[in-house]
């Protein structure tokens, strides 16, 4: 039972970032009905510009943070506004978008690699002291912070949308956008702000697994954007609060599954749930009949 206490904690450490991830997917999903899987492109470039801040340039972790998070939202807001809001106006179908979010994705993931090469890159080697908690189970105190951040952003995430004007006109937006637009509201500069909200949320999730697991790769993108988009379905499609709940439970089963299974076979144990969800509660885990934007 000790060793499945540590998987366990390890799940929650992994978690906490995947709900982050899953959380500006959703959000960005809900607002503007894309399937952003340039998401993932988004999160590899702010982790490698993150990387560059940090140990190439010497700026420490807050200017590596910064450089992501910059990075992040900028990419993430140029390509709403060159690509899909363009495609909007045009009336080009959601799934014709969905192809070319997956284009960007495949190209800016290879100008990534043209830059910095095809090499997994060191972010952190480790090497600080390890904080014994609850007796065997072994946590660092960046893991630690890790999942206090993830906590802090979330919280954060759920006061905005609850209490702000900005926060509640972006929930309804997502409810009905074409009632939100009946009524006046900037559906458009609403979208943008989702996409820099989602890819503010990315880019520290990038830096947080950076952190985490020590190396960044070119790669890593296609397992984020997949994790996301499973972790947002089986928490409850279009439920923005619904998909970081998703990307909980999903970060705790995969790692907890590693007691028993070798690491190779997240991926597909992670789709394995996918397809249970599916089959026995298709409005997701934490969903409702009817989705919504219910933060």
């Amino acid at each position: 039972m000790e060793v499945f206490a540590q998987f366990l904690v390890n799940g929650i450490v992994a978690g906490s970032v995947y709900a982050l991830i899953a959380l500006g997917f959703a959000l960005i999903f809900t607002a503007s009905r894309v399937f952003h899987f340039a998401h993932g492109a988004v999160y590899t470039l702010s982790a490698f510009s993150g990387y560059t801040a940090l140990v190439v340039l010497g700026l420490g972790t807050f200017g590596g943070f910064l450089a992501a998070i910059v990075t992040a939202v900028v990419l993430g807001l140029a390509i709403n506004r060159l690509f899909y809001e363009p495609m909007r106006e045009l009336g080009v179908s959601s799934f014709v978008t969905m192809i070319l979010s997956f284009g960007l994705l495949i190209i800016i993931t290879h100008l990534t690699a043209i830059v910095w090469g095809t090499n997994p890159v060191v972010l952190w080697r480790g090497g600080q002291e390890t904080v014994h908690a609850l007796g065997p189970i072994r946590i660092t105190g960046r893991q630690i912070g890790i999942v206090a951040l993830a906590a802090l952003l979330g919280v954060g995430l759920w006061a905005f949308f609850r209490f702000f004007r900005l926060g509640i006109a972006l929930r309804a937006l997502g409810n009905d956008s074409d009632l939100a637009q009946i009524v006046g509201m900037p559906a458009r500069a609403l979208r943008q702000l989702s996409f820099a909200l989602g890819s503010g949320l990315v880019g520290v999730s990038a830096m947080l697994i950076g952190f985490n697991v020590g190396i960044i790769d070119f790669n890593m993108g296609f397992d984020v954007i997949l994790m996301a988009t499973v972790a947002m379905i089986i928490g409850g499609l279009g439920n923005v609060s619904a998909a970081a709940g998703g990307g909980f439970v999903l970060g705790i089963i995969q790692n907890v599954a590693l007691w028993k299974i070798d690491s190779k076979w997240q991926m597909a144990l992670s789709f394995a749930i996918l397809i249970l969800v599916l089959l026995f509660r298709p409005s997701g885990l934490f969903g409702e009949r009817q989705s919504a934007v219910g933060l």
